[in-house]
């Protein structure tokens, strides 16, 4: 039985001695969402294993069963959302594609959200073994952010869901005409599970982006010399082997460097495990929302041009519609580029803090770490790419910036040279193919 979820409650601040017990609060609400057929536990020996949900399968089942259920629905009586507002000159063949490529899309995602996402065991563990090297350097990881955050996202995701069938549903209500209730689960699902994967997604980062953060502290309190290892021989001075502390203290800090050293390595192995799990399915969303942008585009110019705007309430209803779909597939491109670079700039600063240590007026041995940390950080570089055909940075939200005339930009020198940034062209496909898809049905008209 399903018991209401008490918000206030979730939301205050518990004890939790791992990332595994920060993730129950939310726990009931992906399974209720049917995005979470099996979960994770941590047993005796601290080891991540993978447990059963009942309630999990039953939802899952309910709302998969519904999605096909209606999809076959809207196919059969060909139900439409944006041509009972405006009849545009793709007519069906537009929302047969739409609906083809949401099938492939919600198929995939079936088996990849409920069984790989939710019961990702090998990033976990990491992020767990990883908690616990730094709290054996004395710094205590706080498991109530990790905890709000997996919550806030898990609400987040059925608000979205809701909202905007209300708003879609209630701008056709508008218009006085038949709502394509079945078109309308079909579309808002679909989208429904990109916020799901993207939202898994970014909250690996930012449980990512928070472990960097605990090694930037600690390499940052080692650089302003305001560690606790420094107060505290800074009381003892007047002892009469000063030379004997100073070694002392010396060989403390850079077992701490040291320390830092390995948990950046198995940072970056965790980095990896977020590749290998999320490649194909992030591959798989950008390219849908991609197209769908350039889809939607379409339908707004033409609209637009057709002289739809002059009956304002249709115009309204249409834009409503066409704005949830570009606003979605937008938010969804912008959300993965954004925590992973956050991330990016996180090790970034790994590498100013250490080579600031290194340019100091500490003594050989530290400096001796620092430098080979600092070898470690040029091997070491986290990357986060979809399957390794693109980087996910902000090179691919936008070709080039403005260049003064008959000067030739590094950036796009480099784009010319260097393979890997096709996909710095994101911005100028949209258009390319935005503006083939305009002559194909202006030269049939």
């Amino acid at each position: 039985m399903v018991t209401s979820i008490d918000v206030p409650y979730l939301l205050s601040t518990r004890n939790y001695n791992n990332i595994v017990e920060a993730l129950l609060p939310s726990d009931r609400i992906r399974k209720i969402s049917g995005v979470s057929v099996v979960y994770l536990a941590v047993n005796s020996e601290n080891r991540i294993v993978t447990k059963f949900s009942f309630i999990g399968t039953i939802f899952f089942l309910f709302w998969y069963i519904l999605y096909f259920y209606c999809t076959y629905k809207a196919h059969s009586e060909d139900q439409t959302i944006l041509r009972t507002i405006y009849n545009t000159k793709l007519k069906r063949y537009g929302d047969d594609f739409e609906r083809i490529a949401s099938i492939i899309y919600v198929t995939y995602s079936m088996w990849k959200v409920p069984f790989r996402m939710s019961g990702n065991q090998v990033f976990i563990q990491r992020i767990v073994d990883i908690d616990s090297a730094i709290e054996n350097m004395g710094e205590a990881v706080d498991y109530n952010k990790n905890a709000k955050t997996a919550l806030v996202i898990s609400i987040a995701q059925l608000g979205d869901f809701l909202v905007r069938m209300f708003c879609i549903w209630l701008s056709l209500e508008n218009l006085s005409v038949i709502v394509p209730t079945e078109k309308l689960y079909q579309v808002v699902y679909t989208d429904a599970l990109s916020f799901v994967i993207t939202s898994h997604y970014c909250f690996s980062l930012i449980v990512l982006r928070g472990r960097y953060k605990y090694i930037n502290k600690v390499l940052s309190e080692i650089k302003t010399r305001s560690a606790w290892e420094y107060k505290v021989f800074v009381r003892n001075k007047v002892a009469p082997d000063l030379e004997k502390v100073q070694r002392l203290q010396d060989r403390i800090v850079c077992e701490k460097i040291k320390a830092c050293a390995r948990i950046y390595s198995m940072l970056y192995k965790a980095t990896e495990a977020i590749n290998r799990m999320y490649g194909t399915a992030l591959v798989l969303t950008m390219l849908l929302y991609l197209v769908f942008i350039i889809l939607y585009m379409f339908y707004f110019m033409e609209a637009t041009a057709s002289g739809l705007l002059y009956d304002i309430k249709k115009y309204v209803d249409f834009l409503i519609c066409v704005f949830w779909q570009m606003s979605h597939a937008l938010s969804i491109i912008c959300a993965n580029v954004y925590f992973s670079e956050s991330i990016t700039r996180e090790t970034k600063n790994t590498s100013f803090v250490i080579h600031e240590i290194i340019n100091s007026d500490f003594d050989s041995e530290v400096n001796t770490e620092a430098m080979r940390l600092s070898m470690q950080l040029l091997h070491e570089v986290p990357k986060f790419t979809a399957n390794g055909l693109f980087e996910l940075n902000n090179a691919l939200l936008y070709e080039t910036r403005g260049t003064t005339p008959g000067t030739p930009d590094r950036r796009v020198i480099e784009a010319i040279v260097n393979d890997s940034t096709s996909a710095v062209s994101g911005a100028r496909s949209v258009f390319t193919y935005l503006v083939i898809v305009l002559q194909f049905v202006t030269d049939r008209a």
